[in-house]
Order: C-alpha cells, then structure tokens, then sequence
C-alpha cells in the first residue's frame, strides 16, 4: 500500500493529499475521491477533536487499492498538513461551506487527470458530512459516475444537530443531572439559534454554553447557514436517473438515524440504489459487535467492519 503526496489549489488554499494508482494492473483504472466527514478530519479519517487515529479513510483507500480502484482522499481546511492555508483564526468567520465545494470539485479534476486514472470512470466516496459534498458535487459535474454515501447526513444540518442536543437533554434531565427548567431554556435557545441562522445567517455572542459548545458560535454561522441550506434529500432527487448511488447506516450509529437514510433512499429510487443496512458497525465503520457505541470506540483498537467491507465490495464490483 503505497501513497503519492500530492498537493493542488483551490481558491487561495493549497491542499495536500494522498493518491494511490494500483500499480498491478495494466491500463487505466477507476478511480475514487473519498472525502471525510465534518470538523477537522483529515485525509485518513482521523479527528483532532479525538485523543487517537480513526483511520476510516485510509481503510477505504486500502480496500479500493485491493479491488483494482485507484484514489485520492486529502486534509480539508482546517486539518492535516492543508491547516488553516493562509488564513488566520480569525478569518474562518468568513469563509462558508462552500469552500469545502469547491476544493472537492478542484479534487475531481485533479483525480480524472492522473496517469493510470480512467477519467471516463469517476466515483466519489463522502463519509458522514462528506456525503453531503458528494451530493453537491453530482449535481452538475458529468464526470461523476457514480456516489456511495456512507453514514450520511441524510436530513438539513440543524434539523440534525436539534435532533441530537434534544436526545442529549432528554438524557442528562432523565438522569436528574439537569433539572427540566434548565433543558426547557437551553432548547428555546437552540430554537432561536436555528431561526436566526436560517433567516439572516447569522448567531448571537451570547447563547448558552452548552449550545456554544455544540459549534454554534459566531465564526461558524456562514457555514453552518450554507451547508443547511443544501437539504440532502432534495439534492438526492436531482441526481441523474440510473446513477448507482450505494448508502450505508447502521442500528450502532450515533450520530445517523436509519429513518433518515432510509428517507434519502426513498429521495434516490430513480438511480440504481444499493442500501446497506448493517448491525455491528459503528459510524466509523468499526465493528462494536455485541456492545453499545458511545464515540469513544471510534479511536479504539476495533477492527472494522466486515459487513460493511463486503456490502461496499460487492457495490464495487457491480460498477
């Protein structure tokens, strides 16, 4: 398993990679972009915000490499070698979600042109938020033939993000760590959030701790405004009819509920859909067996899933 560095631009930022081009076999091959999900994941999957590697990224290259597929993952702003590029903290309020966009659409080109790589076969790969990106990215680029959504943001960004807070205060009152009058405040607060951002895109300085905690803070309202404006269900319907389209999500999922995969499949019916559903797997693609996932499996030594690697395996070969 052999890496190339490889380094390009978009807009102001110089992003820094990974390619693999299977060197076994004769002639061009396919060819995946992987793109990793939210905060600041680098090209392996791995997190600053966790205390070890993840690898989720670097697993799928490794699986495409063995299945004859060439790929290229890469740090995304904000993490890895790519960091900040040439902004400084205080920048970030500026730029939105649309950067990430746009650094996927310069991978694509820079993927269809490498030496080995059949530009006439192009999938993209998005885990978590990333498939949100690769729905984005097939809207209108031809040269994609192909998405697997995998553990996908599969409803808007806040619709999300208040699901999950309202899960954790249904939790912490239950378990008489917060008393009922508090969790009221802090969900009519988050309502007031979500209001102001979908109106104007913008967040007051002042919202409660936990919610600031939760990423709604100032410097983050661009983004999180753009990338809740893109309703991945909607975006699901407008890709190109026969596409073939893989989704994956698991009952051991955390952070994806099957409900709303399930409701993207049905957005998806009119493309050539594969649904993977899975019982093991955790939203790192590891397998938790038995046991319940709580996130601190996703740096644990686990190895990952099989019912996942043999479902996305046979997607492959499919294509």
């Amino acid at each position: 398993m052999s890496d190339t560095e490889i380094t390009f631009s978009s807009g102001d930022v110089s992003l820094h990679g990974s390619l693999r081009v299977p060197v076994s076999i004769k002639g061009p091959v396919p060819a995946v972009l992987l793109l990793a999900g939210s905060g600041p994941t680098d090209r392996n999957g791995d997190s600053a915000l966790l205390p070890g590697p993840i690898g989720t990224l670097r697993h799928l290259a490794d699986v495409l490499e063995d299945n004859g597929f060439a790929s290229l993952r890469y740090d995304k702003l904000g993490s890895g070698v790519t960091g900040l590029g040439p902004y400084d903290v205080e920048d970030v309020a500026g730029l939105g979600f649309s950067t990430f966009i746009d650094a996927a659409t310069e991978a694509v080109t820079v993927l269809a042109g490498q030496r080995g790589v059949d530009a006439e076969r192009v999938y993209v790969v998005g885990h978590s938020e990333g498939a949100l990106i690769a729905l984005a990215l097939a809207q209108n680029d031809e040269r994609i033939k192909g998405l697997a959504l995998l553990e996908p943001l599969a409803v808007r960004l806040l619709d999300l993000l208040t699901a999950q807070i309202d899960a954790q205060l249904d939790a912490v009152v239950a378990a008489k760590q917060l008393p009922v009058q508090i969790a009221d405040e802090l969900r009519l607060a988050l309502t007031g959030a979500v209001e102001s951002l979908r109106a104007d895109g913008t967040l007051p300085g002042d919202l409660p701790e936990p919610l600031r905690n939760a990423g709604l803070v100032p410097a983050n309202a661009k983004a999180l405004a753009e990338e809740d404006d893109l309703d991945p269900r909607m975006l699901a319907a407008q890709i190109r009819g026969g596409m073939p389209v893989l989704t994956s999500v698991s009952a051991k999922d955390i952070q994806v509920r099957i409900e709303d995969v399930d409701a993207l499949d049905s957005a998806l019916v009119h493309t050539a859909l594969t649904s993977l559903r899975m019982s093991r797997t955790n939203h790192v693609l590891k397998d938790v067996g038995d046991q319940q996932s709580t996130g601190a499996d996703y740096v644990a030594d686990l190895p990952y899933s099989d019912e996942f690697t043999d479902g996305f395996v046979a997607w492959l070969k499919s294509l």
